[in-house]
């Protein structure tokens, strides 16, 4: 592994990236910072806590503390939907999406992706020993594609002339980064 910049919304980050999908463990690209949301909740207070926290779902838990369920920005358009603005004084417990769909942090992000694409998901919540340890979504793949292009951009500009080298750098400034990738902002 080796430590790049990748590119997000905030600016730049430094991350180790792994060399494939293949390789990288979904420990290391998930989120540990998981919103969640009890059963018993109602659906106006999932949705007012996934707004303020800028996030597209909650995984919903049981009295045991254990995820059953997870509610997504899907789930609140298919419902209101269906039923109307009435939906937000239900029980976040009646319309989120179960069965839960999860998966264990060693297993690799391709693992993952195989399984988010089969079962038609954005968000699959990383559970370990029945605990929620994380979630996978599908902007934190697309952050690791990224810093995988990085690498590759990296290592292919320093083998290239310098004109080609700065014609790549340049493709990669329009489309938002100050710096290189892999390189240092000074």
């Amino acid at each position: 592994m080796r430590i790049v910049e990748v590119f997000f919304r905030g600016g730049l980050r430094r991350t180790r990236t792994p060399l494939s999908l293949i390789d990288a463990q979904v420990r290391g690209t998930m989120t540990a910072r998981v919103r969640t949301v009890e059963a018993t909740r109602t659906v106006g207070d999932a949705v007012k806590m996934m707004a303020d926290a800028k996030v597209g779902c909650a995984v919903v838990l049981g009295k045991d503390e254990k995820p059953v369920g997870i509610f997504t920005e899907r789930d609140l358009v298919r419902r209101v939907a269906d039923r109307g603005g009435a939906i937000l004084g239900s029980p976040i417990a009646r319309v989120m999406s179960k069965p839960l769909t999860v998966i264990s942090p060693s297993a690799t992000v391709w693992d993952a992706v195989t399984l988010m694409a089969r079962a038609d998901i954005r968000h699959l919540p990383v559970v370990e020993k029945g605990a929620l340890v994380g979630i996978l979504t599908e902007r934190d793949v697309f952050r690791l594609i990224l810093a995988q292009q990085n690498l590759l951009l990296e290592s292919v500009s320093d083998s290239l002339p310098s004109v080609t080298r700065d014609q790549l750098r340049g493709l990669v400034g329009r489309y938002g980064l100050s710096t290189p990738p892999g390189k240092a902002s000074s």
